[in-house]
């Protein structure tokens, strides 16, 4: 599922393009599941506090919802709900898409190897020429959740942005743990280089259908409350070779400390706080949650049956 958010105008675009363009993807079927959503929750408790923080996936269907009785309480216990950005900022695009974009007669042809183009004209055809005043980090992120979008995934179900219009209702302190800006400027500071690399794993993935099983799978881990298999889905998608790795790092690992810094401010401040990150953030090495254990804090799973909190070998392990 997508690390980042995409402002409402560019997924109608992207979503455009791939209605239109002859896009030979595999595994695109998939079996209708009802299966409850119990999701990954940690409870995380300082000596004078505690908090609990949820993986979210952006994208999510309204079968997800109701949420498990343990995430609504430890919602209602919240007087402060922190995310990673709020998606629902109406200035959305204009913040986020000078940084991702080129300046004409600039375009990303220019910006990619020959064979990532080429390999772009031939899933999407002459559709290809769409994304040209787009960065290719912003390609490939608008391509995956475009995808998962026609598997009927929606944003405006996602379930960090439910939370964040739930707080804002009911009058809860809203924290961004980042900033769209420093998002944007992320994905849009790629070098050519490792944009290239995203842009062309990007591809592969959706045109041998890993992309959609890969969803499909996590989600079920996800859904199933499993943090050990999302984490190992994880790791496997950094260690398919040094460019995957240095991605997963980047857009991963890197961004988990300052937001792990936050969540422990946030606790000594004695806020009563609910945080809601992107699933890949909150389990297996260097996650937040491992992260959070080596400042000292306790992080145990809550265990969807009952919301008794467990030890999770996917954080708790020590670091090799």
């Amino acid at each position: 599922m997508s690390l980042f958010h995409l402002p409402h105008p560019l997924l109608k675009r992207v979503i455009g393009v791939l209605a239109g363009a002859a896009v030979a993807l595999h595994g695109l079927a998939q079996a209708a599941d009802d299966t409850p959503a119990n999701g990954i929750m940690w409870e995380v408790k300082s000596a004078t506090n505690t908090a609990y923080l949820f993986g979210s996936f952006h994208l999510a269907k309204a079968s997800f919802y109701p949420l498990p009785a343990a995430v609504q309480s430890a919602y209602q216990q919240a007087d402060t709900v922190a995310v990673e950005v709020d998606a629902s900022d109406p200035q959305f695009s204009r913040k986020m898409m000078p940084l991702l974009s080129y300046t004409a007669p600039d375009k990303l042809e220019n910006h990619v190897q020959k064979a990532t183009w080429e390999s772009m004209q031939k899933l999407l055809g002459a559709s290809a020429a769409q994304f040209q005043s787009l960065k290719p980090a912003m390609v490939a992120t608008g391509l995956m959740i475009g995808i998962v979008a026609q598997q009927g995934y929606d944003p405006a179900q996602g379930v960090d942005l439910h939370f964040i219009k739930r707080a804002k209702k009911d009058g809860k302190q809203l924290v961004e743990l980042e900033s769209l800006e420093f998002q944007a400027r992320m994905l849009g500071g790629l070098s050519d280089e490792d944009g290239d690399a995203m842009l062309s794993m990007t591809l592969q993935s959706l045109s041998n259908g890993d992309a959609v099983r890969d969803t499909a799978q996590m989600v079920q881990a996800w859904k199933a409350g499993d943090a050990e298999a999302l984490a190992t889905m994880l790791e496997e998608t950094a260690n398919k070779d040094a460019g995957s790795r240095k991605l997963m790092k980047l857009l991963l690992d890197d961004r988990n400390p300052a937001m792990a810094e936050q969540i422990v401010a946030l606790m000594n401040a004695g806020k009563k706080v609910m945080i809601v990150v992107g699933a890949g953030h909150v389990t297996g090495k260097n996650s937040i949650t491992d992260l959070l254990r080596q400042r000292g804090l306790q992080v145990r799973q809550m265990k969807p049956e009952t919301g008794v909190s467990t030890v999770s070998s996917a954080t708790t392990a020590p670091k090799k």
